[in-house]
Order: structure tokens, then C-alpha cells, then sequence
């Protein structure tokens, strides 16, 4: 039986032993001394008792549910498209050389990305893009007075 229920029936059981009133008369000398009606009070605490754990479990059923332990691993799914090359440095640029997609040369002092592939020197061609273009020597700089 599952927790709510049980909680619940025991609270009906329990409130059916309390409903029922009884009228205790009491005399003295022959004469009616007090009329008092009582409850079964023996069962009071239990059901303040109940009613404190249903109300309890109630508010426990509505908390978001602790996640359990990681479940096993899954199957692979399909391999993915191929991306866009990463960068890769070649160095210097040598002529008649073929560049790919993703390389990365310094010539006449400046740094070029190559945007296809291609055996075309950079700077002459629209299959490479500059990236850092070549700055100022320091040994031609003038001092400053």
C-alpha cells in the first residue's frame, strides 16, 4: 500500500474512534451533578499525530525528484559532417609549393591564411587572405628627441 493511502486510512480509522461522543452523567445524592460530554481522548494525540505526518508526506511528493546514478553508456551516434580545416602554421612561404585550406605563411614580413587550396604566392592571388600585415623595423625608426 503505498504511503498517501495508508496515511490517509488510518487517519479515517482513527477519526471514526474519536467522532463518536459519549454523555457522562455524574450525581451526587440522587441529584444530577454534571453533564459532560467527552471524546475519546485517548486517540486525540494519534490523530494530531497523523494528521502532521499526511500533511508532511504531502509536501514531500510535491519536491522535484532527486536524480539518480548516470545509466549506462549509449550507442554512438552517426559520425558528423567534416568542419572547416583548423589553422596550421607552415612557415615561411616556398614558391610552387601547394597550400591547403588552413595554412598559415609569413612572406615579405606579414602573416597570410590560405582560403583554398592553392600553388599561387601570397598577395597575388584571392586564395589568400592577410592577416597581420607586416609593421615598421625598429632599426628605422628615428629616435625620439
Amino acid at each position: 500500500m503505498r504511503p498517501d493511502v495508508l496515511a490517509e486510512t488510518l487517519a479515517t480509522t482513527i477519526r471514526g474512534l474519536v467522532a463518536p461522543l459519549s454523555t457522562i452523567v455524574t450525581t451526587t445524592n440522587g441529584e444530577l451533578s454534571a453533564l459532560t460530554k467527552t471524546v475519546g481522548l485517548q486517540y486525540q494525540g494519534l490523530l494530531e499525530t497523523v494528521e502532521t505526518l499526511s500533511a508532511r508526506l504531502a509536501d514531500v511528493e510535491t519536491r522535484a525528484p532527486v536524480p539518480g546514478p548516470p545509466g549506462p553508456q549509449g550507442e554512438p551516434g552517426p559520425a558528423g559532417k567534416d568542419g572547416t580545416p583548423g589553422l596550421r602554421y607552415c612557415g615561411v612561404y616556398v614558391r610552387n609549393k601547394t597550400y591547403d585550406q588552413g595554412d598559415l605563411v609569413t612572406a615579405g614580413g606579414s602573416a597570410w591564411y590560405c582560403r583554398t587550396t592553392t600553388a599561387a604566392a601570397p598577395g597575388n592571388s584571392g586564395d589568400w587572405s592577410l592577416m597581420v600585415k607586416r609593421g615598421r623595423d625598429a632599426r628605422e625608426r628615428q629616435a625620439v628627441p
